[in-house]
């Protein structure tokens, strides 16, 4: 995704709202992180990640600090990230799956620091820029081919995350004025249930989801017309929801194929707009 430059006015103008406040987001999205996906503490075996330790918000401020940098250099993130990259892919050997779960607990904290300001288009400015961070990061790996998706998200966990969406992303109601949006509604287990058949759908249909969801890319782009963002925002949701409702941490290697999987759903639906 290109930064645009209005999308990076507006990364800018939010950033400078929360400066004072960065190093704490920085300690709280690890706090959510570790939480959310405590697959990731296996990473920090050598940390104490315990609520308010000094590890935690010491490994915060260096993230906080190197977004800091990114941002200052819009036009040149490949440049300086380059050096991160290098050691998370050849010494640290992250599984690069996780720099988009620090991504989506990242949003999650700036939405709730900005609260109003946490527009629709800002929240599509953040998600372009964490996503070319992301891919600088990533770059430097050798990633598996063949990776196939073979979970069905359940009905429960699609409504579940419909509500951590309009919850996290209050701008997302807009599409849903005629519904009671309340925890729990019939309305959002309706919902729910749209979103898992149509999960389902694709899940059935792997090797043909352009025909398989057309029905469904026609009718956001041409009737609902639904902002785009929100596809983004709903996947977000719907893996924070997989991984909290597991009794068992998800494996690295479902992670990434669960996320290639809603990227790939997220690009049919974009398919029809313009």
């Amino acid at each position: 995704m290109v930064l645009n430059a209005e999308d990076c006015k507006l990364l800018h103008a939010t950033w400078a709202k929360v400066a004072g406040a960065a190093d704490e987001i920085g300690y709280k999205v690890l706090e959510r992180l570790f939480k959310v996906f405590p697959q990731t503490k296996v990473y920090f075996s050598h940390l104490d990640l315990s609520p308010g330790s000094s590890d935690v918000r010491h490994q915060g401020q260096k993230i906080i600090r190197a977004l800091d940098n990114a941002l200052k250099h819009l036009d040149n993130i490949h440049g300086v990230l380059a050096d991160l990259s290098d050691l998370h892919a050849y010494n640290l050997r992250v599984d690069p799956v996780n720099f988009n779960l620090l991504g989506k607990c990242f949003l999650v904290e700036l939405a709730t620091h900005l609260q109003g300001d946490y527009t629709a288009s800002v929240c599509l400015a953040w998600d372009k820029f964490l996503c070319q961070v992301n891919e600088t990061l990533a770059e430097k790996y050798r990633w598996p081919s063949g990776a196939r998706c073979r979970a069905t998200p359940p009905r429960e966990i699609a409504a579940d995350a419909l509500a951590r969406m309009f919850a996290a992303h209050p701008s997302t109601k807009t599409y849903f004025p005629h519904f009671d949006l309340s925890p729990g509604s019939a309305d959002i287990k309706a919902q729910g249930e749209k979103v898992a058949a149509a999960l389902t759908m694709a899940v059935n249909n792997l090797d043909n989801l352009d025909g398989a969801l057309s029905q469904l890319s026609d009718l956001h782009a041409q009737k609902l017309r639904v902002d785009p963002v929100n596809f983004g925002l709903l996947n977000h949701c719907i893996a924070t929801s997989i991984a909290a409702n597991l009794s068992e941490p998800l494996e690295p290697a479902v992670i990434l194929s669960l996320d290639q999987f809603l990227d790939s759903v997220a690009k049919v639906l974009l398919s029809r707009y313009r």
